[in-house]
């Protein structure tokens, strides 16, 4: 019974031990990415906890749709996916030939296949290095392309090079930078995944076939991922507009009305009734988004017309205004011009510009601003805080716990759909254990060495400390300063004492005015006498006048401390014991003097030394005498040289500075303290620096002189605060 108990108690305690175990190690939120929701089986996120991802609507997510807490307090698997948008699909295609029937536009048009099948896969005649490419109407930031290949390539055993590019240059160059490159076999049907890491931005993405022989390129579909684009789920929908009508572009929602013509006023009023406009804004790119939307409507009938939003100027018939009031700075008329008051997009001129009657009766775009940005990206051990996305509304981040915020701290919804800041990231800051010291201890407050951690030093009895007591865990993963150091406390040292009766020496303090040590007898019972040998201060014939004895009985600068520990009481400590307590610096009048003395010497030997010169200068006869460089030649020459790489230059000197400035660096590791480092070493710098400035000053004419080192000269030390 009673080991049946014991095994009881034993595994009672490892449950327990177990449990708290995981729930210390409990995880913390795993990061979400843009425009995505995620959600907790436990929203403890203790060990075994699942987060779920889902996209909104309009985006596709790539990566692991489920997480799973770890017993280590990580989530696996490691990446967080993404919610991508195809912004491939209904853009302008081309390719180097056609072959077959298999134009390019087949590449984007929204359906796939495991096999090559000519009526929804492009390709090309066989070349010698293929391609197609794809304009995406304005630049994007592109982060992943996936092509799914209708024909393999090329031949049995032959590998081939498939290149992608991302650029806002002509594409069929091939001087786009490269965004991923793959080598191997090309398989019928299997689709082939290049990230661009990092995103690229850029409006045309092209795909290059790179072969020994020449080869077809053939794509069933194409897809340019992006999460930086406005989906059209985002713009507004309303009953009566016509299934597929809408498009975005540059942060903008298109609705093409195709069904319901209107006169001028009457589309302009509807746009209006809708929160919208007429398109009342114009420069190329957004003419070319235009027209290829147009064309694509309206590919078999070359008579659509739409209103747009430019009127003429009453008051100045030669000059077109917006209905906002601007006047139209860049404008796309195909000539002749008429003589109407309203404008239109006209497909027979190739949806150039014609003025028209506004009593007319058209087609019409109407313009909108996105209502909302959707979710934004959220970085893992992080919150976010935020009422909601719409337009204008503000996030807020902030970082767990030893974290640091690296970013905005917050973000604004803007009118285009997207936010003003990249997102933030939460990074761990870990300092290490602090060092330790002689004589003392230190206490971390939190229990933790993260960001902001603090820790606190103390010393043993017996010592004092001497520096910074509280030091925090900084940004650069280091302790904010140098650990302090517990010295000798000389006031609490005490000066052992005898027994019996003695006479003690109470030595006068500077100034007290007397002409020999006073005697302060210590009278004890009479058991032993012991008498204490006067001591001997000096010779006594060298002894200074002082001032006469004080007219008030008192005992000038004169300390007797009572000794509790020892026997004898009242026995006071001497000169030098006060002198070594006292660390203050004493002034040194002798070297003071000697030094004056010797500089007097150097300055005397300089001017008679030029006097000689000028005099032999003046007695030189018709002779020519040779001229030897003395020592002090040399020395200036190596003053004048310190550019160079000569080694009796001060270049010697620099050099060996940095050098040893380098080999002090490199000799810490991460826990030492990074102040430690800079009150050696970064004044070290600092002095390098200040000389050789200060020696440019002097020596002006070498321009380049203290270029000794190019690529480690212009370091600047970093400033003390």
């Amino acid at each position: 019974m009673r080991r049946r108990h014991l095994v009881s108690v034993f595994l009672l305690l490892s449950a327990t031990c177990t449990a708290s175990f995981a729930e210390d190690q409990k995880c913390r939120f795993p990061g979400a990415p843009a425009h995505s929701t995620v959600s907790f089986s436990d929203e403890s996120l203790s060990t075994g906890s699942v987060a779920t991802y889902s996209c909104e609507r309009g985006f596709e997510l790539l990566g692991p749709t489920r997480r799973i807490c770890g017993d280590d307090g990580q989530w696996a698997p490691e990446g967080i996916p993404f919610c991508v948008l195809n912004v491939a699909a209904g853009k302008a295609p081309m390719q180097i030939s056609t072959d077959q029937g298999g134009i390019p536009q087949k590449a984007i048009d929204g359906s796939t296949s495991s096999f090559y099948n000519a009526d929804t896969c492009s390709l090309t005649a066989p070349e010698r290095s293929p391609w197609w490419y794809v304009n995406l109407l304005e630049p994007y930031m592109v982060q992943l392309v996936r092509l799914d290949f209708g024909k393999s390539c090329c031949g049995d055993n032959q590998p081939a090079s498939i290149v992608v590019r991302v650029g806002n240059n002509r594409p069929d160059l091939g001087t786009n930078p490269i965004c991923n490159r793959f080598n191997g076999f090309l398989e019928e049907g299997k689709p082939l995944f290049l990230p661009c890491n990092p995103p690229m931005p850029g409006a045309f993405v092209s795909v290059h076939l790179e072969s020994t022989n020449p080869a077809s390129l053939s794509i069933c579909e194409a897809f340019v991922y992006t999460d930086q684009a406005l989906p059209i789920e985002r713009c507004p929908q309303f009953r009566d507009q016509p299934p597929g009508s809408t498009a975005t572009y540059n942060g903008k929602c298109y609705i093409f009305y195709n069904r319901q013509p209107q006169t001028f006023r009457e589309a302009s009023a509807l746009c209006k009734s809708r929160g919208g406009t007429l398109v009342d804004e114009s420069n190329p790119a957004l003419q070319g988004f235009i027209s290829w939307e147009l064309w694509r409507r309206h590919r078999s009938d070359t008579n659509g017309q739409y209103w747009m939003g430019a009127v003429r100027d009453p008051q100045d018939r030669n000059n077109w205004k917006w209905i906002g009031g601007d006047d139209v700075s860049v404008s796309f008329w195909n000539t002749p011009g008429g003589n109407e008051d309203c404008a239109r997009y006209d497909g027979s001129k190739g949806w150039l510009w014609s003025d028209t009657n506004c009593n007319a009766k058209l087609n019409y775009i109407c313009q909108h601003q996105p209502k909302a940005c959707g979710r934004p990206e959220q970085p893992p051990n992080s919150t976010m805080a935020s009422p909601d996305f719409n337009v204008g509304s503000i996030v807020e981040y902030t970082c767990d716990d030893g974290h640091l915020l690296v970013g905005p701290p917050s973000r604004t919804c803007l009118p285009t759909g997207f936010y003003n800041e990249f997102p933030p990231v939460c990074k761990r800051i870990h300092c290490g254990l602090p060092a330790e010291i002689s004589n003392g201890r230190y206490h971390l407050l939190n229990e933790s060495v993260g960001y902001l951690s603090q820790v606190v030093y103390s010393c043993t009895p017996g010592y004092r400390l001497a520096g910074k007591a509280d030091l925090l865990c900084d940004v650069d993963e280091r302790w904010n300063g140098p650990p302090p150091r517990c010295e000798v406390d000389a006031s609490a040292v005490n000066v052992p004492a005898g027994t019996g009766n003695k006479n003690v020496f109470v030595p006068p303090s500077p100034g007290a005015g007397f002409s020999r040590p006073p005697l302060l007898p210590t009278i004890r019972p009479p058991t032993t006498t012991v008498r204490r040998p006067p001591p001997t201060v000096g010779s006594t014939d060298n002894i200074q006048e002082v001032e006469p004895y004080p007219s008030e009985n008192e005992i000038l600068d004169v300390n007797i401390r009572n000794n509790e520990n020892g026997p004898n009481a009242n026995v006071p400590s001497s000169v030098e014991e006060e002198r070594i307590r006292d660390g203050s610096p004493r002034l040194n009048l002798g070297a003071i003097i000697a030094l004056g003395v010797f500089g007097g010497f150097v300055f005397l030997a300089a001017i008679i030394t030029t006097i000689v010169i000028l005099v032999k200068s003046r007695n030189r006869t018709t002779k020519h005498f040779r001229h030897r460089a003395s020592p002090d030649s040399h020395t200036v020459a190596s003053y004048d040289s310190s550019g160079s790489e000569s080694r009796g230059g001060l270049n010697r000197y620099y050099k060996q500075a940095w050098d040893n400035l380098q080999e002090g660096g490199a000799g810490h590791g991460k826990t030492k303290r990074k102040d430690d480092e800079f009150g050696r070493n970064r004044d070290s710098a600092e002095i390098i620096v200040d000389n050789k400035r200060r020696h440019h000053h002097h020596h002006n004419h070498h321009p380049d002189g203290g270029d000794w080192r190019s690529g480690r000269a212009n370091v600047k030390p970093k400033s003390r605060y």
